[in-house]
């Protein structure tokens, strides 16, 4: 058994047995009230081996006790930090989104949650970055980086204080709707990108679908461009073309909830200003957060802000 990198929320090995090769991912319990991480994931992959099995590891096992799922092991190149997906790649992801939502009857029996932040309404998603806001501190950083963090802090908050104002004068206008109709629902493989897929012989495999479920079309769409590990330099938006429930209403509702993702993708970023992550994030380098770390975290958020 060989560790792989999992993030915090799950611990994923690359397993070898009698000549076979296979990926095992374990979740951590679930907390109520929260996203389920197991179930999500669980549900996403029994729907996609149905309608779309060349985009995703095949799904081998599944243990509900243990919260562990068994996958195939991909073999093959990822996509490094920095680069810039090909056009064939962004028409490749936008094949598997099309293949996930051509039949939005079959997808409702298969997929039951929302997925992770799956807001109908705008303002939800402003009130999501103000708790985000809430919790951060600089004050267990390092002396040398408190200085900037709370610089950010503050530009954070002048920011989301502006895109409440002017996204309720929209609203009160009528240029937007504040909620999004159900039906407009779309199934979204969530933290979508390059970042989480891999280059096989047999094509571009997508993985890690634990906040999967059924989105904000106009979410799936911003995020895809602003996720920050391989980003799309503004050239996600051609995924709208692979989304039936596409409409000029959700044209008009992604000028406005693009720039409101945007200030939510600075508060993920700067994650470790939440003593709490803070403390999650460091206990994966052995109680040691280097300040190259720090430092790549607000020069990024940075730029999210400018």
């Amino acid at each position: 058994m060989e560790p792989l990198q999992g993030g915090i929320n799950n611990q994923v090995f690359r397993c070898e047995a009698a000549g076979h090769k296979f990926v095992l991912k374990g979740y951590a319990a679930h907390r109520t009230g929260e996203h389920d991480r197991f179930k999500a994931e669980l549900e996403f992959l029994n729907y996609a081996r149905v309608v779309a099995p060349e985009f995703v590891p095949q799904l081998l096992g599944s243990d509900a006790a243990s919260r562990c799922l068994v996958l195939e092991s991909l073999e093959g190149d990822g996509f490094q930090e920095g680069t810039n997906p090909s056009e064939d790649d962004i028409d490749c992801a936008a094949n598997f989104l099309r293949c996930l939502n051509g039949d939005l009857e079959l997808a409702k029996r298969h997929v039951k949650g929302s997925a992770a932040d799956g807001f109908l309404r705008l303002t939800e998603h402003l009130q999501n970055i103000e708790q985000r806001i809430s919790k951060m501190s600089a004050e267990h950083l390092p002396a040398d980086f408190r200085a900037k963090a709370d610089g950010l802090i503050n530009c954070v908050w002048r920011e989301l204080y502006y895109l409440q104002e002017s996204t309720v004068q929209l609203i009160a206008k009528g240029n937007c709707k504040d909620v999004l109709d159900p039906i407009n629902r779309c199934v979204s493989p969530s933290d979508f990108g390059f970042h989480n897929a891999i280059r096989t012989p047999q094509g571009i495999r997508f993985f890690d679908f634990e906040f999967s479920g059924w989105d904000d079309p106009v979410k799936v769409v911003a995020d895809f461009d602003l996720q920050p590990r391989v980003p799309l330099r503004s050239r996600a938006r051609v995924l709208s073309k692979a989304l039936t429930q596409w409409s000029k209403g959700l044209e008009e509702r992604y000028d406005v909830l693009f720039p409101i993702l945007k200030l939510k993708w600075a508060c993920i970023i700067l994650a470790l200003l939440n003593p709490d992550r803070y403390a999650q994030i460091t206990a994966l380098d052995d109680g040691q957060a280097s300040e190259q770390l720090v430092r790549g975290k607000l020069e990024l958020a940075q730029s999210y802000l400018t």
